[in-house]
């Protein structure tokens, strides 16, 4: 079934390219409040959609109202990761502090908000009522009906960004090797290197959002 899901939300994001281009622009101009108006959209619409049913990419309506529900989106998100904002505004703060636990901390902090607020955001789309995404015991049943494949589908992403990190960190390592070697090759690696992190940033995390919508929505729908 994860494989299923993971296909659909790859082919999903490739359906409709010309609401790309303007997701891009739109990203250009307003970068979290495009990005969570647009996903907003997608719920919206992949709540009534059918996994492998070749459903296509939403169209962008640009209006006030896709903006404030794009609002009302990031403010969900910003309260479920406020933890972790807290703790990196106080940490530069504080003297004597083990920052390792610190980053432990952060990470578990992560994976847990994310766990949530992504089932979370789902309600609030569904009922169309911010409150809804801080009904617990509503989130946690869901959870508990499509936990197994939800986890699996977070597993699957973190092995991929895993991937990635382990490709830049050999990439990183060539380039230290033959920085010793020759500064010309030196200079042009490192160009290289920044221009694939500014590709990562811009071009695929949004993709990511995008196809994060359609996976989870999908999962949402088992239940």
């Amino acid at each position: 079934m994860i494989f299923d899901i993971l296909k659909d939300g790859l082919e999903y994001v490739g359906t409709n390219r010309n609401q790309i281009i303007i997701y891009y622009l739109g990203i250009l101009l307003f970068p979290l409040v495009f990005i969570e108006a647009y996903s907003y959209h997608i719920i919206e619409n992949c709540l009534n959609g059918i996994i492998n049913n070749k459903d296509k990419l939403s169209d962008i309506t640009l209006n006030p109202e896709m903006f404030l529900k794009g609002l009302k989106l990031l403010i969900l998100k910003i309260v479920y990761y406020l933890p972790e904002l807290i703790i990196l505004t106080v940490i530069p703060n504080i003297k004597h502090i083990n920052y390792t636990y610190v980053l432990i901390l952060l990470v578990i902090l992560t994976v847990i908000s994310y766990y949530i607020s992504q089932i979370a955001s789902i309600c609030m789309v569904e009922s169309g009522s911010i409150k809804e995404g801080f009904n617990f015991s509503k989130i946690i049943n869901i959870l508990k009906s499509v936990g197994v494949t939800y986890i699996e589908l977070i597993i699957a992403t973190f092995i991929i960004v895993l991937g990635i990190i382990g490709v830049t960190v050999m990439v990183v390592g060539l380039i230290m090797l033959l920085s010793n070697i020759s500064t010309i090759l030196f200079t042009l690696l490192l160009v290289l290197l920044t221009i694939a992190y500014f590709v990562f940033i811009i071009v695929l995390i949004p993709i990511y959002v995008l196809f994060k919508n359609r996976a989870t929505v999908s999962i949402y729908n088992l239940r």
